[in-house]
Order: structure tokens, then sequence, then C-alpha cells
């Protein structure tokens, strides 16, 4: 893997304009999400997910000059839910699947525990109906599983990033195995989605730089419908399309 020191004198300055955007979709909408999850209604509660995600992710494009090229919007599913596995270049892909999905439906996110040290962060990652995911505590992760199954139940639509951490270049890394056992439990279809150009925001040079990011939606893949040895070939050809599109 690819590890380089950010420059804090260029990317600090971009990162908290991140941080504000996130932070408004927190206190914006909040309270109000908290209310309608306790209600049980939770149409209304994904509506208002998915308005708080496309200014966040709209403010965002627009304040670190991202721009996005999206293509393959007529695979996404007018009913959901499903799940949305993705290659995972660097720091702009959640904003970049955010925007993509912006006028569609809401997105959760499988996170990374280590983001629940940041409050503002943790906030966003809560209010989205996202699930923290310790990648070291095999006893987490089958929580963690059975957290996004309860979700997909309730209609909510999830988002995870099978190589369990940013590639922080153009090539992809393998997928972890396990990462398959979420669409697979919850009995949900599974939308391949592959993100390119994201790493250029910091990750290539280690500093911040303007970028333009592709997205592209594959067709959907229906493993809720076949036997355990179908859905195993066809992990295999998930990440072998999401591959194809770098």
């Amino acid at each position: 893997m690819i590890i380089k020191m950010l420059n804090p004198f260029t990317t600090v300055p971009k990162f908290l304009q991140g941080y504000i955007a996130a932070r408004k979709f927190s206190t914006q909408n909040g309270k109000e999400i908290e209310r309608l999850h306790s209600e049980g209604r939770y149409e209304e509660e994904r509506e208002v997910i998915r308005k708080g995600q496309k200014l966040f992710c709209e403010t965002v494009a627009d304040k670190l000059r991202i721009d996005f090229d999206v293509s393959g919007t007529e695979n996404i599913p007018a009913d959901g839910p499903f799940m949305v596995y993705s290659n995972h270049q660097g720091f702009a892909d959640i904003p970049a699947l955010c925007y993509a999905f912006r006028d569609h439906c809401q997105m959760g996110f499988v996170a990374k525990e280590e983001w629940r040290k940041y409050k503002v962060l943790r906030d966003a990652i809560i209010y989205t109906n996202s699930i923290f995911l310790d990648r070291g505590n095999p006893r987490a992760a089958v929580k963690a599983v059975a957290e996004v199954k309860d979700l997909l139940d309730k209609g909510f639509n999830m988002a995870i990033f099978p190589e369990g951490t940013r590639s922080q270049r153009h090539e992809m890394g393998e997928f972890k195995p396990g990462a398959f056992k979420f669409a697979e439990k919850a009995k949900v279809p599974i939308l391949p989605v592959t993100l390119d150009g994201s790493y250029k925001l910091f990750e290539e040079k280690g500093s911040y730089q303007p970028c333009r990011i592709k997205v592209t939606i594959h067709p959907l893949v229906h493993i809720e419908q076949m036997d355990k040895h179908q859905q195993k070939e066809a992990a295999e050809q998930i990440e072998q399309t999401i591959r194809s599109a770098l």
C-alpha cells in the first residue's frame, strides 16, 4: 500500500470545509432523523437523509472543486433495499457515492470504527444510519452484519468498501471475503459501483488538489436468488466487474 504524509498547509483547510459540511448535516437533520426512526417512520426518515446527503455532497463538491462524472444511473433500482459494493481509492469516495445517488435514495455506509472518536463525523455516520465496523474484532463483525441486516430489513440502502481500506491509487486491492456476508445474510441484491480518480484529491500527492471522479454504476446482481455456490461465483464476478471500469 502507498502511504503518503498529507501536507497540512494545503490539506487541513480543505478537510475543515468537508468537516463543516458534515457538521451542518448533523445539526440540521439529526434530531428529526432520531424522531422519525423512533416512531418507525422509515420512509420519511430515508427522504430526510437523502436530502441531507444531497446538500452535503454538493457542498463538498463546490468547496473542494470536485467534478463528478456519473454513468449508469439507469441501473439504480426504483425500490430498495439493496447494497452498494464499491472499490475504495480515497477520502472522497463517500461524497462521490452520495452524489451519484443524491436524486434517487439515501445511502448508509459500513464505516471503520476509528471514525467514532471524531464527534461530528460520528454524529453524521449515526444520523445516516451507517454502521461502525471494528475490522480486527470478529465478534464485532458478526454484530455489524446483524445491524446492517436490520437496517436493510427496514428499507434502508447500505454501501460497503470490500477492500477494507483506501487503496490510495488507481489500482484496486483484493476484496475481503467476509464483505459479502452483509448482502448474503440480508438477502438483498448488490449494486456494483466503480470509483476512479478520488485518490487524486488528497492521496496522490499528499496534498489537496481539485479532481475529477468517475462513478460507474453497474447492473444489479440478484445474489438473494442464488444458492451458496452461485453466490461465491457472483462475488468473484462482482469484484471483476468493479475492477473492469478502472
